[in-house]
């Protein structure tokens, strides 16, 4: 299976659809693993883009009236 990139909010949407799922439809043992994984991705990913965006407003500084960005280590 090809994994594409889905932006924070796509990801955000597919977790929550996976867990109304989880809550609402009686699914196999198996079925229910492979979703609770699935979304314990999800919410990595989620994690990892609020991280990411965290730092970015960190690096926004105020210096001699003016608003820089400092770069951000990749």
């Amino acid at each position: 299976m090809t994994e594409k990139n889905l932006s924070f909010e796509e990801n955000l949407k597919e977790l929550k659809e996976i867990v109304e799922n989880l809550e609402n439809k009686e699914f196999s043992l198996q079925e229910s693993l492979e979703k609770f994984e699935k979304g314990i991705e999800l919410i990595s990913k989620c994690q990892k883009e609020l991280e990411n965006a965290e730092l970015k407003i960190e690096t926004v500084m105020k210096k001699d009236g003016k608003i820089i960005t400092i770069p951000q280590k990749e």
